[in-house]
């Protein structure tokens, strides 16, 4: 489940980002003045953050779905729940503490940048735990061994 709820944020990203680079922006945030033309630097980097939310959504697939090695499966989200660690601390800052922690005035935006990043963050951690049951990487070493 997490995977793909990773994969499907990912893609709801980079369209968002893509397709309306101006909406994206400045929905970062929930109190917003028009800031209309966008720098065209900041276009850029729209369509750039779209770009990368798309090879992640790709790494997120080759990693979990269509490896057949668990260990890659394992380092991978090890790897991700550290870069939710980095987009959670990159939001606070740029939020400021008011509004991080005012989540009923937060947009849909910011419900993704914050709230489904602590959900994946905790989903990722859980599935190496094992809290959700034994990984598959576990369970297919030890058929090995018998």
């Amino acid at each position: 489940m997490g995977t793909h709820t990773c994969t499907v944020s990912l893609i709801i990203g980079a369209y968002a980002a893509i397709t309306s680079p101006s909406t994206f922006i400045t929905s970062q945030l929930p109190y917003h003045e028009p800031a209309d033309p966008i720098s065209p630097a900041v276009v850029i980097l729209a369509y750039t953050l779209g770009s990368l939310f798309l090879l992640l959504a790709g790494y997120a697939l080759t990693c979990t779905v269509l490896t057949l090695d668990g260990n890659v499966t394992k380092y991978y989200l090890l790897f991700a729940a550290c870069g939710d660690i980095g987009h959670l601390v990159a939001n606070y800052a740029g939020m400021g503490s008011a509004v991080f922690w005012a989540y009923r005035e937060w947009n849909e935006v910011m419900w993704g940048n914050i709230a489904v990043t602590i959900f994946l963050f905790l989903n990722r951690l859980g599935t190496v735990l094992g809290l959700f049951g034994m990984p598959g990487w576990v369970t297919a070493g030890k058929a090995k061994k018998v």
